[in-house]
């Protein structure tokens, strides 16, 4: 069923595209960065940084964003749409804030949809229920739910400020809509020391609010004393934490990165940078306010970037969370 109702985002155009990406991508990690560089078949577009929570770990509810606060401007959105619908197989529409915190989210979506682009977020679910009617007339094809823990004691540890609630609520919403009008649905568990003891308990709300996906995802931390955050069960966790208490990745980079290739982030204000991981824009690509895509993904600036990566990824801060 998922199938037939994203076959319609698929065209020639866009397969050609794929292709060339994963040529210029084979190409990239043996140093080769002699031709064009390809339109990103999927691209990250904030409708906003501002959040509703203040959740641990994170910059954006924590007040620690260096970047300005904003909303994206629709005209600005409507043009990048434009620009690349020949290529865009999907659009993420959230990077750092809260999606439904948008009020324009709804025309974001519906835009996209209109140009055969498939659409996805992902929410805190505080403000899910109360926008049952946004979902059921824009109609996202993809909503990731963050429901970190099942309880408000457990909740609650790592979503400041939220209600564990307010989550089923929308859960219990999304499920009452019909087919034709429910969103791909995964329900997605940041894995803590204080919640793993749940994750067993997952497999009865997949059946109760008829939850496509259920992913277990391992928590990113950034110091020291976020180490007790870390689950008991290695499986769940990216880090290996030394004996003195400080942590590393588990695997080591390796120096490649498929999404600086295939993707793009565009901030809310214009700004393109290379990953989710640059939550602050250090590493500000251009702008598509001023310039197009194709221009910024060719410039000296955007080519030196991607070297950088494919030559020691290392020496970059922002890979060093990163878990690809």
């Amino acid at each position: 069923m998922r199938l037939v109702r994203n076959i319609r985002y698929i065209s020639l155009a866009k397969i050609w595209n794929l292709c060339r990406l994963q040529a210029f991508y084979r190409k990239a990690k043996h140093g080769n960065f002699s031709t064009e560089v390809p339109p990103p078949s999927f691209a990250s577009y904030e409708p906003t940084n501002i959040c509703n929570l203040s959740c641990e770990m994170c910059p954006s509810g924590k007040g620690q964003l260096k970047r300005p606060r904003g909303t994206a401007d629709m005209k600005l959105y409507r043009k990048f749409i434009l620009e690349n619908r020949k290529t865009l197989t999907n659009i993420i529409l959230h990077f750092q804030g809260e999606p439904l915190m948008c009020q324009q989210l709804g025309e974001t979506i519906a835009f996209a949809r209109q140009n055969r682009i498939h659409t996805m977020f992902s929410t805190n679910g505080q403000l899910l229920a109360q926008n049952i009617d946004l979902i059921r007339n824009a109609r996202p094809d993809h909503i990731i739910v963050s429901l970190d823990g099942l309880t408000d004691e457990t909740y609650t540890k790592y979503r400041v400020g939220g209600k564990v609630q307010n989550v089923f609520d929308g859960l219990e919403k999304l499920s009452q809509l019909p087919a034709k009008e429910r969103p791909y649905t995964e329900l997605q568990f940041l894995v803590f020391s204080h919640n793993e003891h749940e994750i067993h308990e997952l497999k009865n709300l997949k059946k109760k609010y008829r939850i496509d996906k259920i992913t277990l995802k391992s928590a990113q931390i950034y110091e020291n004393s976020q180490v007790d955050f870390l689950p008991e069960n290695q499986k769940f966790s990216r880090y290996a934490v030394t004996e003195n208490g400080n942590f590393q990745l588990k695997k080591g980079l390796k120096s490649q990165c498929k999404r600086l290739i295939f993707g793009t982030v565009v901030c809310f204000d214009g700004r393109v940078v290379p990953c989710c991981f640059d939550k602050d824009a250090d590493h500000e690509l251009g702008n598509i306010a001023s310039q197009s895509l194709h221009k910024i993904r060719n410039s000296k600036k955007y080519i030196d970037f991607v070297n950088k990566v494919f030559s020691n990824r290392n020496e970059i801060s922002i890979c060093n969370n990163c878990s690809e």
